[in-house]
């Protein structure tokens, strides 16, 4: 114990200890020395002003003041000119120093595609909201259908083109939207024998029916095959003074040339 009293109270403990404590005071000196020049100590400056420019105005004004920008994200707006800077981070009149980043944000030159996620017999207001929501312009039509009314029968592009769900379009993109709805209207039906399923989605609509079940023969195994079907059979055949309701569905057989099995032998 006397030993380590003795060593405690020696000139080589006390000389060890002045020692560490210049090179503690040195090493905290200097970084604070570096810290100091690091981060440019009283060089703060304003942000200025660049909300309503373009990106390629507001770039050349933050880098004319010593700062970099940075194009952080891009939004759509029917409204907004392409971009133009609609927020900056940090905002006008905020201290910043020399070299420091600007994050901006502005309207996008091109509108996002969305996918349109309506499908045949969805309610009909859903069907306005869900669009709506997504930014299309909804132009809405009715055509006579028993089995869908109030609901979606189907979605056509600008052009008259068929749309699916996943079909993906513009935001801003004009569709047409055909629901369902009754008439007292008897109609004749017509013989659609021979068409494909294209041709025939046609003379219904003329008609005033609609498209009901739509089955095709074994042969047909692709896309291919599909495409070149043609309609074998109707269950409801076209009679001289026979007339339905308006908006009856007409469920279809298709084939390919060589098929003649009858799918509704028996139905009138």
């Amino acid at each position: 114990m006397k030993q380590w009293i003795q060593f405690f109270f020696s000139r080589s403990f006390i000389r060890t200890i002045f020692r560490l404590a210049f090179v503690w005071v040195l090493v905290l000196g200097s970084t604070w020395i570096f810290l100091h020049f690091y981060s440019r100590h009283g060089a703060s400056q304003n942000v200025p002003e660049v909300h309503g420019t373009l990106l390629q105005e507001a770039e050349q004004a933050l880098l004319a003041m010593g700062l970099e920008a940075v194009h952080l994200d891009s939004v759509y707006s029917r409204s907004g000119r392409a971009f133009e800077v609609i927020e900056q981070i940090p905002p006008a009149g905020s201290g910043i120093k020399s070299g420091r980043k600007v994050y901006l944000t502005t309207y996008r030159s091109t509108p996002p595609d969305e996918k349109l996620s309506v499908m045949e017999g969805q309610d009909l207001t859903i069907a306005r909201i869900i669009l709506a929501n997504k930014g299309f312009v909804v132009e809405e039509r009715e055509e006579p259908n028993i089995a869908l009314v109030g609901r979606v029968i189907r979605l056509e592009d600008r052009r008259g083109r068929l749309l699916n769900p996943e079909s993906r379009l513009p935001r801003g993109s004009r569709i047409r939207l055909i629901s369902g709805t009754t008439t007292d209207e008897m109609v004749r039906i017509p013989n659609l024998k021979g068409l494909n399923l294209d041709s025939a989605r046609r003379v219904l609509e003329h008609s005033k029916l609609s498209l009901g079940l739509v089955e095709y023969a074994e042969s047909v195994e692709d896309a291919s095959d599909s495409a070149r079907a043609t309609i074998l059979n109707q269950h409801l055949k076209p009679r001289m003074n026979q007339r339905v309701p308006a908006g009856t569905e007409l469920d279809l057989y298709l084939g390919l040339r060589g098929d003649s099995r009858e799918l509704f032998p028996s139905q009138h």
